[in-house]
């Protein structure tokens, strides 16, 4: 017969072994119980682990592509904004110039009333969001457009006078200008006022009014979907509209004769409606642009329940079940701490 012996230590290292391993399921089942998820999804879901790691991307993304509409609705929001301002604005310049009559009062108001305009669309053109111009296309870093007494006025006086031989200071030599001839010069793209606002004149690095890019900024809403979310201030309608301020208010009109004042009013009427015009449809755009990102939302926002509801039944925990789980393992621990606190109060002595 073999024989054998039972150490005090061995039986309480046992006991010990189970105390560690109770207590780390004890943490698992809390952290279950706070967390709403199993505390080792890899250990619990086994091949469906790559599941909930597809699943937990998608849901960033989602996320993400969702903060990102919020800012470009902003932008969009912003832009409309300052439309809205510039579409006002030419409105009531325009009641100004369909409702005054060639007068010394009246075209001293048109000329005040043109230059007004054009510092308010300046103004709106160089709207922000805080930290980029929001009609400066990609180049958003620096103001959309150049004050008019940065290079545009000065441009315009030199070819004035380059134009006719004279000052437009010369008031004389101003009231005999024909209005054939302020035809011509208001037309001529070569040298005459056209000519300000060309292409290689309006912006780029020879530019008197512009410092935006051509190209707008547009938006991804959705994985395969983008909106323009912006207007540049190279738009023709905003050149279309500066040109019949500039043209109202410095172009000294209450020097000129009827028949010249006639035709300066006449042409800026007609550059003021194709711009606002022009204005109207920058502005339809966005609005479709809005429209289509408010309803790109609508479709993430349902996408992401659908992920939320698929996530929550690969990973969620019973919460009864997870709180019965972890009485039981408590009482356990209890139960094992006093059966170590006795197995190390055992000694040899208390039976000799």
């Amino acid at each position: 017969m073999k024989s054998s012996y039972i150490s005090t230590l061995t039986m309480t290292m046992s006991s010990m072994t189970s105390i560690k391993k109770l207590q780390n399921e004890i943490t698992d089942k809390s952290t279950e119980i706070s967390t709403g998820r199993y505390a080792d999804l890899g250990l619990t879901l086994g091949v469906r682990t790559s599941l909930s790691i597809d699943l937990r991307k998608e849901y960033s993304q989602l996320n993400g592509q969702l903060d990102s509409n919020v800012l470009t609705q902003a932008l969009m929001t912003r832009t409309q904004t300052g439309l809205t301002a510039v579409l006002d604005s030419a409105s009531t310049y325009q009641t100004t110039l369909l409702s005054s009559q060639a007068s010394a009062t009246t075209v001293t108001q048109m000329a005040m009333e043109g230059q007004a305009s054009l510092s308010n669309l300046i103004a709106a053109m160089n709207t922000t969001d805080g930290t980029r111009a929001v009609f400066g296309g990609i180049n958003s870093g620096e103001n959309a457009m150049k004050d008019f007494e940065d290079g545009a006025q000065a441009a315009l006086e030199q070819s004035f006078e380059d134009y006719f031989g004279f000052p437009m200071t010369d008031t004389e030599q101003m009231g005999e200008i024909s209005g054939a001839q302020m035809d011509a010069f208001l037309k001529d793209s070569a040298t005459g006022f056209a000519s300000l606002f060309t292409d290689a004149n309006w912006s780029g690095t020879t530019g008197l009014w512009s410092n935006a890019s051509d190209q707008v900024i547009t938006k991804q809403i959705t994985s395969t979907e983008s909106v323009t979310a912006s207007v540049s201030a190279n738009n023709t309608a905003i050149r279309q509209l500066a040109m019949a301020y500039t043209m109202m208010g410095y172009l000294n009109i209450t020097s000129l004769n009827d028949e010249a004042l006639q035709t300066v009013m006449d042409t800026a009427r007609a550059s003021l409606s194709s711009g606002m015009t022009g204005v109207t449809n920058a502005a339809s755009a966005i609005g479709v642009s809005q429209n289509r990102t408010t309803n790109a939302t609508d479709n993430l926002e349902k996408t992401l329940d659908v992920v939320s509801s698929r996530i929550t039944s690969l990973e969620s925990v019973d919460p009864a079940t997870a709180k019965t789980e972890l009485d039981t393992l408590t009482n356990q621990l209890e139960m094992s701490y006093s059966v170590t606190t006795k197995l190390l109060s055992l000694t040899i002595m208390d039976y000799v």
